[in-house]
């Protein structure tokens, strides 16, 4: 077996560009008794083919190139030996480095190009001896920095360009051994205490559809093709302090390849997203770690060449602490981890095949993969003002395909546009892919579930309580197959963030509402969900309407069919069912908005401002502390404004209505027909602001209000010789206090429905106004 490994380990370094022999006159140059001080030019170098190859594949760059961003390079090196140790100072004037396509072989299609302007410094202290202190080498107080990088990547004329990038690592105490692993020699790097500073300053997209010129070559410009190109994702600061170690090895999962295994640890870290709020944890800290480590292998099967990355354990356990959503000034959430272990099992498994190409409908270039994973044993958990909840016993697996394209309106575009496979209910004006980031999800057969919460400590007894998210689209238990596209813009409704337009088709799928450690419970079951978003946006705000701001998610228009066959309870697939639910929704300007700080203190079944006030009342005053999480939910439901059509069921697609159905025929096979049986009709409803003057008036919508906390609450016993008194202590648990308001909600009709008498309406004009309703829901254990 043949392996050609090509190793660009100098690809940024000048000093490949100009090597030659010094003469006299450039040695009279040369002052000082110790060390060397050595200066290059040159006009860079190129490539016209850089290839990866093992096991019969090759993976190839292609015009390769790196070269002065203007005149000719230069760099300066010095290098001395001082206290037993070899000190090297590097310093480079800006370069660009290009590839003007990524290819492999036997294959027509590509990951697409890149270009990135850069400057490269280190300042670096070697010494003799690795971690054993016999052979390797130990690097110790030094700095190795990557400065000014503008980053264009490039997939069929359409840029992503990272801005404001830069990097920095503070090297201390990390030792270099070759070392015996489990698939051999390996070089082990330790990390000793090292440091990682990172930032990026913007994440844009240029979307010009045609560029002859080819990628801008002034580095920090804004793209003028584009009127939107200035338009970012969002900036995001990484102070990382990091520990453990990384070690690199030959060999994939078969044959030739490469094996890394890392055993990476995080602590006392910091990480920061900003739009015009911020999602910052002041105190991040995990570790990353496979046993069996990471493979890469290039293979090939009947869908092409492929990079295969596989993983047959790995152990992503993170915790962010003092996370604020918002305002910086707003109380902290307390701190937010997850321990998720992949783990492969039998035929679940987890891998990704990267292959060249997109969506098959956005052109040659992109990027696709045959995913598969499976996790098991793992948790999310929350701590607020001390007290631990745990979503314990998280599982979930599932294949598919996912594709990545830069992609343009075709309406927009014109001619040589790729027009686009997903129809939809707006099939009629959608004429093709979105502007913007692409990801494609194509067959994505799914599962998750999770055993219960717990709280207090991770081992606490498993309660119920998972439901009480349920409004939030978290449910308990989900299998489903997914196909569709989320397409995503820089810039969110005002400033940075995002924009969206989504497409999404749920099918096959059995959602649990509430279900037992036996798994028996109420079931969604045979369901099917279409949903579409046009002119969505996310922001992450530091003023919203109560002054927290938070994370703003905005829906834009939206619209939606969920139809469930049966609402089974018991077993999920053989469970008494309750009929068939069909439940549509049209929503205009509805919106989601999460920020750190829960309840505070309040009153429990009573009213008051204080706690005197609320034990005059009768309630109970409860200090759920300054953490949490707050959350805003509003639906505009629109009226769809078509008609009521005489004598039958409106069809339409954008409309708010439900619909349960009973007594169905059966088929052949003994399944139920949809459609014939009896039915009850919530037709068109929709909110209102009640404006005698303005009718039409619909900004208010329908409101709700959500406080998650995790505090003690008090629970009397129901039975024994002390029953009717409190338990003591008073038990932790999940605390929801919500609020639900409304100005005006109305239905045009309420309609039965008989499979040989047709539709007749039984009610015109169903108005409810004026609502305000208030609940505090705390889940313990029942023992």
């Amino acid at each position: 077996m043949r392996r050609t490994l090509l190793l660009l380990p100098l690809l940024f370094s000048p000093l490949l560009q100009a090597m030659q022999a010094l003469d006299d006159e450039s040695l009279s140059g040369v002052s000082g008794r110790d060390g060397i001080s050595m200066e290059t030019t040159g006009s860079g170098w190129s490539a016209n083919s850089v290839s990866y190859s093992e096991d019969g594949q090759s993976l190839s760059l292609k015009g390769v190139s790196n070269r002065p961003q203007s005149g000719n390079a230069t760099s300066t090196t010095k290098i001395d030996a001082l206290a037993n140790q070899l000190q090297i100072e590097h310093s480079a004037s800006p370069q660009v480095l290009s590839v003007d396509n990524v290819e492999m072989a036997g294959s027509s299609k590509s990951f697409g190009a890149f270009k990135a302007f850069y400057t490269l410094g280190a300042s670096l202290k070697l010494k003799g001896g690795g971690a054993s202190g016999v052979s390797g080498f130990t690097v110790d107080a030094s700095r190795l920095s990557l400065s000014d990088v503008t980053f264009y990547y490039r997939d069929n004329g359409l840029d992503l360009i990272v801005g404001g990038l830069s990097f920095d690592a503070y090297l201390n105490n990390v030792y270099a051994d070759i070392v015996s692993g489990g698939s051999g020699q390996e070089v082990k790097l330790e990390l000793g205490s090292s440091r990682f500073v990172g930032q990026l300053g913007s994440l844009r997209l240029d979307l010009a559809h045609s560029d002859p010129a080819g990628v801008a070559v002034t580095p920090n410009t804004p793209d003028t093709r584009d009127p939107n190109s200035n338009r970012s994702f969002g900036q995001l600061k990484l102070d990382l302090n990091l520990g453990g170690s990384l070690s690199l090895g030959g060999g994939g999962a078969s044959g030739e390849g490469l094996r890394l295994r890392p055993n990476i640890s995080i602590a006392n870290s910091l990480f920061e997203y900003r739009d015009d709020g911020v999602l910052r944890a002041e105190n991040f800290a995990g570790v990353l770690s496979s046993s069996a480590g990471l493979t890469l292998d290039l293979e090939q099967d009947a869908g092409g060449s492929y990079a295969k990355l596989a993983f047959a354990d790995l152990r992503l356990n993170a915790t962010l602490g003092g996370l604020i959503i918002g305002n910086p000034a707003n109380q902290k959430l307390g701190s937010l981890a997850i321990d998720l272990n992949f783990q492969d099992q039998g035929a679940r498994q987890n891998w990704l095949k990267l292959r060249p190409g997109g969506d098959p409908s956005s052109g040659l270039k992109g990027v696709s993969a045959d995913l598969s994973w499976n996790m098991l044993n793992s948790s999310v958990s929350l701590t607020d003002n001390g007290n631990s909840l745990w979503f314990s016993g998280l599982r979930t697996h599932g294949t598919g395909l996912v594709s990545l394209d830069l992609t343009k309106n075709c309406a927009a575009a014109g001619p040589g546009c790729h027009p686009s496979v997903w129809g939809g209910a707006d099939q009629g004006s959608y004429t093709g892919h979105f502007d913007g980031l692409r990801l494609g999800l194509n067959n994505v057969k799914g599962s998750y579930s999770f055993d219960g919460l717990r709280v207090g400590t991770p081992t606490a007894p498993l309660q119920g309580g998972t439901e009480l998210l349920v409004l939030l689209g978290v449910f308990p238990a989900y299998d489903f197959t997914l196909n569709g596209q989320l397409t995503l813009q820089p810039g969110g409704s005002l400033g940075d963030g995002l924009r969206y337009n989504a497409d999404f088709y749920v099918s096959e799928a059995r959602a649990a509402l509430t279900v037992d450690e036996t798994g028996k419970g109420l079931w969604l079951a045979g369901t099917s969900y279409e949903m579409h978003f046009r002119g969505g946006s996310l922001d992450i705000s530091s003023a919203g309407t109560d002054g927290k701001g938070g994370i703003e998610l905005r829906k834009g228009t939206s619209w939606s069919k969920l139809d469930v066959a049966d609402v089974r309870w018991g077993d999920r697939a053989s469970g008494t069912s309750l009929g068939r639910i069909v439940l549509k929704s049209y929503e205009q300007g509805s919106t989601l908005a999460l920020s750190s700080g829960g309840a505070g203190a309040l009153c429990v079944g009573g009213s008051g401002s204080t706690g005197a006030a609320c034990t005059a009342s009768g309630g109970r005053w409860e200090d759920r502390g300054n953490e949490g999480v707050s959350v805003k939910l509003k639906s505009v439901l629109v009226r769809d404004s078509s008609g009521n059509p005489a004598n039958s069921v409106a069809t339409t697609d954008k409309r708010n209505q439900l619909i349960w159905e009973t007594n169905r025929a059966k088929d052949g096979n003994g399944k139920d027909i949809n459609g014939s049986g009896s039915q009850l009709v919530i037709d068109n409803f929709y909110t209102a602001d009640g404006d005698v003057a303005n009718p039409s008036k619909n900004d208010y919508g329908l409101q709700v209000d959500l406080s998650l906390d995790v505090a003690s609450t008090k629970v009397k016993l129901k039975s024994g010789p002390n029953a009717g008194s409190n338990v003591s202590p008073d038990p932790l648990g999940f605390a929801v206090n919500g609020q639900v308001r409304f100005k005006e909600i109305n239905v045009d009709r309420l309609q039965n429905v008989h499979p040989a008498g047709g539709a007749t309406t039984a009610m015109y004009g169903i108005k409810a106004q004026n609502a305000d309703i208030r609940a505090n829901l705390t889940a313990t254990p029942i023992n």
